[in-house]
Formats: structure tokens, sequence, C-alpha cells
């Protein structure tokens, strides 16, 4: 006689762990995508406080935004009294460019334009000439921070924070989680990702059996 067998799988979990449910929350910020996914057991954070939190870095570090505060400061001859997170930003920006010797550098902004990778698109490459042009307008000695104000020594001085600004905002948006008592999460802005915690639940036991069918 053939004997079969049905497996049987059978999960015990905790009452707490039964208690945890996956949030996602998807949408567009910084001219790119995002995605927020959170495990907690309720919705303790939800898509109108999250676009709120981006919209408000929107407004400050956004090279899409027309009116945003770097735009303002791009635009600007002298520049600009900054908000918290472009303070934050330029500090930021200024301590790397030092650290690296000039490498990282957020004053190239006319020659990302003028090569076509900013909002302004361009249908051919720039020459020597406007190149070594634009060179003038090209280095972080240039700015001068005092206090939250922003200046420029030369007019034609602009500033694109790409390069740590979507990192900046997965941090104000993490912290934002934790501030709902949230540590199970993973935030991504344009590719800039943090994660803590675990997936949940995450204290779930296994148990297989065997029986026989006849």
């Amino acid at each position: 006689m053939r004997l079969f067998f049905l497996l049987f799988v059978v999960a015990f979990c905790s009452n707490r762990s039964l208690q945890w449910k996956r949030y996602s929350i998807t949408g567009r910020a910084q001219g790119t995508t995002y995605a927020v996914v959170y495990y907690a057991s309720d919705s303790s954070a939800t898509q109108q406080e999250i676009d709120s939190v981006l919209k408000a870095l929107d407004q400050s570090l956004s090279l899409y935004q027309p009116n945003s505060l770097i735009n303002q400061f791009n635009n600007s001859t002298k520049g600009l009294l900054l908000d918290e997170h472009l303070s934050n930003v330029v500090r930021a920006s200024i301590s790397t460019h030092n650290a690296t010797n000039g490498l990282f550098d957020v004053t190239v902004f006319p020659l990302v334009e003028a090569w076509g990778f900013a909002v302004k698109k361009m249908n051919t490459a720039p020459d020597s000439v406007a190149v070594r042009s634009l060179q003038s307008c090209v280095n972080s000695k240039w700015l001068q921070l005092k206090g939250n104000y922003l200046y420029k020594k030369r007019p034609c001085v602009k500033i694109d924070l790409n390069g740590i600004a979507q990192g900046y905002s997965v941090d104000v948006l993490a912290a934002f989680l934790e501030s709902k008592n949230i540590s199970n999460y993973l935030v991504e802005i344009g590719g800039e990702i943090r994660v803590k915690g675990r997936k949940q639940p995450a204290n779930c036991y296994y148990f297989r059996q065997l029986s026989p069918l006849s």
C-alpha cells in the first residue's frame, strides 16, 4: 500500500506580533519618486503628513520648484537668508568641500546646467570658451555663510545641492517616522535609502507536520 503524506504548516505568533501591519506610501518629490514602507500597529504616519514634510523640503532645496529658496538664492546677486533645511545642507556641503580639498563643490551648477543636466535642457554641448567662462563662477570660496545668511561673492555663483539634498531629505523623513514611534521602516528618495529595524512580524515560529494519507 502506497502512503501519501499531507504537509501541514502551522504558524504561531505572539499576540503582539499579530498587530503588525505593513504600510506603503509612494509619490513624487524633488523631481523624482519616493517610497516609504513601515511596520506598525496603525497608520501613525499618513501620506498627507509625509507629503507635507517633502513639500517643505522641496520649497527649500528643489531646483525643480521655480520659487524654492535655492532658486531664489541662485537668482539673487548677493545672497539671502536661509531656512533650517537649506542652512543645514549648505553647512554640510561646505564642510564636505573642505574635507575633500574642493572635490565636492555645490557651486558646479552653472556647468551642470550648461551640459543639460539641470531642469533647463540644452540641445548642444558648451564649447571650450563657454566652459572656461563658467569656471570663473565655480568655487565654494565664492560662498560665505554668516549665521543663516548665505552670501555670494560673485553674482554668477549658483548652487546645486542634489549631491547631498536627497540623502538629507531621507534623514528628515526617517526622523519624522521615529517621532511617530516607528522603528521598522525603509525610506527611499531617488535611490537614496535609509533602513531601520526589520520586516514584521519577526517573532513567528513555524512547525511542520507530516500526516499519512492512505
